[in-house]
């Protein structure tokens, strides 16, 4: 089965940890436009985690991120990296955290994270809840991406996928359910905001338009605004990519769990036919 296969590449962890703040990546965060970058995925969910422990020693009421925005000002290699987040605003109801993450001495992503506090129990209102609009995981066959030559890396390996709309290969919007195989480091849980963190960043690779053997669909950045903190493993990422002569390409998402919406995404894409 092609998910067995993909099972069997992902023990492990996306990162080792070498100090309180510095990491080296694995294998598994490997991309598939360059065997010697990583999927930003993986990343952008570790410096999530350092906003949350940020966050969580910050003091006062606990709040959650509302709004995260990541911003990859270069390639992020296989080299080890160093993560720090700092609070730049203070507040009792609301918070800005800032991180970067540095490789060989120079700042190669930055995020931004605004947290809330929680709305009152008795809210006078309540927007409908979404219903799920997809499948459920359950009963969806297990695809593994790594039989295609053009998406066999490591962090597409580590990641099981079920697709209630589109597919790998197949152009246009797409519906797929993902969980992680493996943590972020060995032995601690990925949280869940990391979890909706490292699977956002897919939005534009899902629903490619362009076969991404000839075209490069890359995006220097990812938003995503957090309704509530998703519940269960699975998280459903419908995605749909924008995309026109002359135009900016735009990738944008919804997630879902099993209960509802949780999040909205966003990311501008860099479309430009792979150099030979």
């Amino acid at each position: 089965m092609g998910g067995e296969r993909s099972g069997a590449r992902a023990a492990g962890s996306y990162f080792e940890r070498t100090g309180p703040d510095t990491y080296t990546p694995t294998s598994h965060t490997q991309g598939p436009w360059n065997p010697e970058h990583q999927h930003a995925g993986p990343t952008v969910a570790l410096t999530t985690r350092a906003v949350e422990h940020c966050l969580a020693t910050s003091g006062g009421d606990p709040l959650d991120v509302g709004r995260i925005t990541c911003e990859i000002l270069a390639p992020l290699t296989l080299a080890p990296m160093t993560v720090r987040a700092r609070l730049e605003r203070p507040g009792k109801r609301v918070r800005l955290v800032r991180a970067e993450l540095d490789q060989r001495g120079r700042t190669v992503l930055t995020a931004s994270a605004w947290a809330v506090a929680h709305a009152p129990g008795d809210l006078p209102v309540r927007s409908a809840p979404a219903a799920v609009p997809h499948r459920p995981p359950e009963g969806l066959p297990s695809v593994d991406p790594t039989r295609r030559p053009e998406w066999d890396c490591g962090f597409m390996a580590s990641v099981e996928w079920r697709f209630a709309d589109g597919g790998f290969g197949r152009p246009g919007p797409a519906a797929v359910w993902a969980r992680p195989r493996i943590p972020l480091l060995a032995g601690e849980a990925v949280s869940p905001l990391q979890r909706l963190l490292l699977t956002a960043d897919s939005a534009n690779g899902v629903s490619a338009e362009l076969p991404i053997d000839r075209w490069l669909s890359i995006s220097p950045e990812l938003t995503v605004h957090v309704a509530r903190l998703p519940r269960g493993p699975w998280l459903c990422l419908d995605a749909e990519t924008s995309a026109g002569p002359g135009e900016t390409g735009l990738a944008t998402g919804r997630l879902w769990d099993g209960e509802g919406l949780v999040a909205r995404s966003a990311q501008c894409l860099l479309l430009a036919p792979q150099s030979r």
